[in-house]
């Protein structure tokens, strides 16, 4: 059963317990017995009752609510006294037509009008109590689900932090001795650059992607978008001399990266998984790298085919940029891939600046 159903059900049931405490008091106080009273008398009077009663709930007080004091209190009274005229014309039809059929002697004295007017005030006191405690039972809600919403967003923003800071700190565990790291690569490099200029190259281009692995961060815990593209570069490069210049490949960027920052090592994840998983021989359908900048919206895509020989994964690379977008970029990013007809198609869009006052707040 729908709420809606179910607050039926609750209003049927207050009336019925209301009327029955009416009409065992009214009998209480006069001595008449029940029977007296015909059916029709007592549906008919409470159906206008009933009905200038949710009047009052849902038009009467809400309307002139919405107003500014002081005319808020003029409206209501107005429509109180237009309220009062109307019921008390619709209690005299109602009896003028009951006792027609009654008793078609029946005379109609003034003082069923001061009674009308009583019943009318009784209800309408009634009809406030009720609007003024849902009323203040919606207002209690409502902070309340407000005050939630204020914890949840907190704990959200700890959540947050906290993994930023994890982030931050493997980062820094991954970073190697940079005096030690350096000065083997500058030995193994002068012992066979003049041997072999193409290991010495590579060497150099290996201590490259080594020194982008130990840039500093910046303080909203990442790096320039040219450093990162730089890195891609050279990552590329070397592969290419380890394969002498075999692989299948294209790489294109357009647009300015400069002033940008990103989170580290965000894209070469993406092109690793190019290499790891994609057929790089096939010089009819070459793999692809494009990356477009257009003001702080970059666009990544890749496309290549899938090698035949399969290769080992737990799918924890795209997981982790999944995870990792979402919270450096909430709402700030499309991330979509698919392999479909041995062909892997991805692509990523992220608004750079969106959310970086975030981090570091």
């Amino acid at each position: 059963m729908g709420p809606f159903f179910k607050s039926i059900r609750l209003h049927v049931f207050c009336w019925a317990l209301f009327i029955t405490y009416e009409v065992f008091l009214g009998f209480a106080a006069s001595g008449k017995a029940v029977s007296s009273f015909t059916l029709s008398d007592y549906v008919f009077h409470y159906i206008v009752n009933i009905v200038f009663f949710y009047v009052h709930i849902y038009f009467t007080y809400p309307y002139p609510a919405e107003k500014k004091a002081p005319s808020k209190y003029f409206l209501m009274l107005v429509l109180i006294l237009a309220e009062l005229v109307c019921y008390i014309a619709a209690m005299r039809i109602v009896a003028y037509f009951l006792y027609q059929i009654n008793d078609p002697k029946f005379e109609f004295v003034n003082m069923y009008y001061i009674r009308y007017v009583f019943r009318y005030i009784y209800f309408t006191l009634i009809s406030a109590a009720v609007y003024y405690a849902q009323t203040a039972f919606k207002q209690e809600t409502k902070i309340a689900t407000l005050e939630n919403e204020r914890i949840n967003s907190l704990l959200d923003q700890q959540i947050l932090e906290n993994k930023v800071i994890r982030s931050e700190n493997a980062w820094r565990q991954s970073q190697l001795n940079p005096h030690f790291l350096f000065n083997t690569l500058n030995l193994i490099y002068n012992k066979v650059s003049a041997i072999s200029p193409q290991i010495g190259d590579s060497i150099i281009m290996l201590s490259e992607i080594m020194r982008f692995s130990i840039t500093p961060l910046s303080s909203e815990g990442k790096i320039k978008l040219e450093d990162e593209i730089e890195h891609i570069r050279l990552f590329i490069k070397l592969n290419q001399l380890r394969f002498d210049d075999k692989l299948a490949l294209n790489f294109e960027v357009t647009g300015e990266e400069e002033e940008l920052l990103i989170n580290p090592l965000l894209l070469i994840t993406l092109v690793e998984n190019v290499f790891k998983y994609g057929d790089l021989y096939n010089e009819a359908a070459p793999a692809s790298i494009i990356i477009n900048i257009t003001g702080s919206i970059l666009s990544f895509k890749t496309k290549n085919h899938i090698k035949k020989r399969k290769v080992s994964s737990h799918g924890i690379g795209l997981t982790n940029v999944t995870e990792r977008l979402r919270t450096y970029y909430p709402g700030q990013f499309e991330f979509f891939y698919e392999g479909r007809d041995s062909v892997f198609d991805l692509s990523l869009t992220i608004n750079l600046t969106a959310n970086d006052h975030m981090l570091h707040n």
